[in-house]
């Protein structure tokens, strides 16, 4: 017979919170909390920080309030007479339900801690009413209306708006946990009153670094900010988030936490901001010699080359006869081209300039491909660092090493394993330090063999295109290419719950719209002449090449009136 979760627990208790790894992985279990350093596995470091600044608050929070506020004495107050304060941080109170139904059967069994109302809100505005605010029983108030009681008990306390905001925010982060958010909002607030970032730390028991991260998530988009919020993300995604310098592109990707395209969408974020860079260094270094400009001109330039941001390390040289001939560039998303003033046009410049146009629109697209694979990588990089249920998925984590193996593929990556797991490369042999290796494996042997396939099966240069060429256009092209491995890999992981997202389906089925067939737009005059070579008047009366072409046929009897 199954044991129950008492049977289960050493303390013989009914646990309800986060999963640690005795009883299904309950974070904050009794049990777990007390046993940590004991062998078990410990994965979510913020959540176990959180506990401990949570801790911290407890003991900070009487100090905070100050031994003058003690109560006075408990009076019981018409419930009409008492108002919600419109400063408090949380702002959604959540389901009453229960809560009220408890106290319809047994009463308020805690007072509400209460201050006379003032005329206005020194922080929103507002006038009130003659009455009491709340400063602590913000949910109780509103449960005890649903229940229908008439008067509350209460404690009247004189508290300056300063620390009654800072009482109800100590209060909220310890009872009812604020969302990031309120949060951010409430340590805002504290900043505003005039509480330094060293001062809020020391009341509300949550380090500096804590509190200055909270307080930097109100620079983002506070629409996008809160709707992300609703979507269940958490504190590392907007962490991640801090990778990304450029506050247009922040909230851009913004848009996307909480869903499953955010680690693609972050990882794209990151390498377009670091191609950024790139090119405004290349425009830095061109600009020593040539002029830049917003589209060449075909007449009077002829294209030398390009800098782009496949080539990081492809530096600018100033060309010999830069002093005597003038150079031109044209700045794109993906690479800057290096024109040429034409001194001496050869017999073929426009076949060699389609011939350049060709090339660099190739390059252009193989530079997206790139860009878009690699950000592919870091989605799933991403994916297994952060992933903490390989033991739950033991089977699944079987089948990818057997696939692995079936396929043939190479000892795993050193430096990936090192920083998958946490353990040092040896400096001698600058290989993975086995005994460190066989320690993890001791503490999480599941995890252990997920990491290993992993970096034996994924790299940077995994995609799903390869270079061909092409004899018509006489250039290389860059094509879609099945990966039967990286199909592989995407099935094992979308079984453990990752989500692929909308760039990678299509990189995969070969949908993308980088891989469509490449044609130049012809030149009108050249259609004149492959229709009509014999004939000048098409050139003559180009002004519409099809009336010009059917003129000519119709004068030399070759096309009917």
């Amino acid at each position: 017979m199954k044991k129950s979760i008492n049977d289960r627990c050493p303390l013989q208790v009914e646990c309800e919170r986060k999963k640690c790894d005795f009883i299904c992985k309950e974070l904050e279990c009794p049990y777990y909390s007390a046993n940590a350093r004991e062998g078990y596995y410990i994965y979510d470091q913020e959540a176990i920080r959180d506990r401990k600044d949570r801790e911290a608050m407890d003991e900070a929070l009487p100090a905070s309030l100050g031994d003058d506020d003690a109560p006075d004495g408990l009076v019981y107050i018409p419930i009409e007479q008492l108002y919600s304060h419109p400063d408090n941080p949380r702002k959604d109170l959540g389901d009453l339900t229960e809560l009220a139904d408890s106290i319809k059967a047994n009463g308020v069994l805690q007072n509400l801690t209460v201050v006379p109302r003032m005329v206005k809100g020194e922080i929103t505005g507002d006038t009130w009413q003659k009455g009491y605010t709340v400063v602590i029983g913000h949910r109780r108030l509103a449960a005890a209306k649903l229940a229908g009681l008439k008067e509350l008990p209460c404690v009247i306390t004189d508290m300056d708006l300063r620390t009654q905001v800072q009482t109800m925010l100590m209060e909220n982060i310890q009872r009812s946990d604020l969302t990031l958010y309120e949060q951010a909002q409430g340590f805002q607030m504290m900043l505003d009153l005039g509480d330094s970032i060293d001062e809020i730390a020391r009341k509300s028991g949550f380090s500096q670094t804590t509190v200055r991260r909270r307080v930097k998530l109100l620079e983002l988009d506070q629409e996008k900010f809160k709707a992300s919020v609703s979507r269940g993300a958490n504190l590392m995604d907007y962490m991640d988030l801090d990778k990304i310098e450029d506050p247009e592109l922040k909230n851009e990707v913004l848009e996307a936490v909480g869903t499953n395209n955010f680690r693609q969408k972050l990882a794209s974020a990151i390498e377009t901001e670091k191609s950024r860079k790139l090119i405004a260094e290349r425009v830095q270094a061109l600009s020593a010699f040539a002029t830049q400009v917003e589209k060449a001109d075909q007449s009077t330039m002829r294209y030398v080359r390009n800098y782009g941001i496949w080539n990081k390390k492809d530096e600018v040289t100033r060309p010999d006869d830069a002093g005597t001939v003038a150079y031109f560039f044209c700045v794109g998303m993906h690479q800057v081209d290096l024109y040429r003033q034409i001194v001496e046009e050869p017999e073929d410049a426009e076949a060699a300039a389609q011939a350049e146009r060709i090339k660099a629109e190739l390059e252009r697209r193989h530079a997206e491909l790139e860009t878009i694979s690699r950000a592919a990588y870091q989605a799933r990089y991403a994916f297994i660092k952060d992933f903490s249920a390989a033991k739950k998925n033991v089977a699944i984590v079987c089948r990818f090493v057997a696939g692995m193996l079936l396929r043939g593929h190479d000892d795993p990556d050193d430096d990936m394993m090192s920083e998958l797991l946490d353990v040092g490369i040896d400096t001698e042999n600058d290989e993975i330090d086995t005994a460190a290796f066989d320690e993890r494996s001791k503490e999480s042997p599941e995890y252990s063999l997920l990491a290993t396939a992993y970096a034996s099966f994924d790299s940077e240069g995994v995609n799903y295109f390869w270079w061909r060429w092409d004899s018509a256009k006489h250039s290389m092209a860059c094509v879609h290419q099945g990966n039967e491995s990286l199909d592989f890999l995407y099935k094992i992981l979308t079984e453990l719950g990752y989500e692929m997202s909308d760039e990678e389906k299509a990189l995969q089925d070969g949908t993308h719209e980088l891989f469509r067939e490449y044609e130049e737009s012809p030149d009108p005059c050249a259609l004149c002449k492959s229709a009509h070579p014999f004939c000048d008047k098409c050139c003559k009366t180009c002004g519409d090449r099809c009336n010009a072409v059917q003129a000519c046929r119709k004068e030399d009897g070759e096309a009917k009136p």
